[in-house]
């Protein structure tokens, strides 16, 4: 797959899930945002750069933080986007911009921003060293840069008995893209290898009961895993959701179905010149 087919299939990808992706099963996007903001040590003045900001959870957590300050937040889905525009609006948030941009053409200006963020999307490009430079060419000298990944047990051990009952089918099965950084010591290498300076890195626990299969299913179908089960024909989807529905219901006690998902927090500094 060439670059630009591999961003279409991105950008298709999150535009169908859009519509679901704020849904109650997937609150672990808003949870970790706010970690992340608090992380990044704010002052309330700030220029924020908030990449791959999809529905906004990111850039709104930042938002909240900044007084006397903006946030920009880019996107390849207009259908993420706009779901984040109803956000800030009904939130009233008036120090955040949207914008449908390519992180791999960003030209924003140099030196522009005093920090930025990237919530779970640094994974997804093919050179995540080229890509996490593009966002420190756009930071003033000194600035944090800030982003969040999953842990290699995320979701366990409920994806996993998606993932093997899905390798069952003779569907296609991409590589699983945070698996590209599911520990301190990818995190710490990427950042040493963009020129980042003092990374620290920090893990959340931002899990929750769900209330049962339908919210896992929620989670599936409007998140990174509905490119899997979108493959299999409509026959195959009945027969698989069903056996996962019953492998799943099993794992259930008197709380729910736990959801585990631990979140990797790395910041890190431009250098100064």
């Amino acid at each position: 797959m060439d670059t630009q087919d591999r961003k279409y299939k991105i950008k298709e990808t999150f535009n169908a899930a859009a519509a679901g992706y704020d849904k109650p099963a997937l609150r672990f996007f808003k949870h970790a945002a706010e970690h992340l903001a608090q992380r990044m040590g704010f002052s309330g003045t700030e220029r924020v750069l908030d990449v791959a900001t999809g529905t906004g959870a990111v850039a709104l957590a930042c938002a909240r933080r900044l007084g006397a300050g903006h946030v920009t937040g880019i996107d390849l889905s207009e259908g993420m986007l706009a779901q984040a525009r109803a956000k800030a609006a009904a939130e009233k948030l008036g120090n955040l911009t949207l914008q449908c941009m390519d992180l791999e053409a960003l030209d924003l200006g140099a030196d522009t921003f005093d920090a930025a963020c990237c919530g779970f999307g640094i994974f997804f490009l093919p050179d995540m060293e080229a890509g996490l430079k593009i966002i420190a060419q756009h930071v003033k000298p000194g600035a944090a840069i800030g982003i969040t990944s999953f842990t290699g047990e995320v979701m366990e051990p409920l994806s996993q008995k998606f993932l093997d009952r899905i390798q069952s089918y003779d569907a296609p099965f991409p590589p699983l893209s945070w698996k590209r950084l599911d520990t301190p010591e990818k995190l710490h290498a990427l950042y040493r290898a963009a020129g980042l300076e003092q990374p620290l890195i920090y893990t959340e626990q931002v899990g929750y009961p769900l209330t049962g299969f339908d919210e896992w299913w929620d989670l599936v179908w409007h998140s990174g895993f509905r490119v899997l089960v979108s493959q299999l024909a409509p026959d195959d989807l009945a027969r698989f959701t069903a056996a996962h529905r019953e492998e799943i219901e099993a794992l259930a006690d008197s709380d729910g179905i736990e959801l585990n998902v631990n979140v990797l927090i790395a910041v890190g500094c431009k250098p100064i010149r």
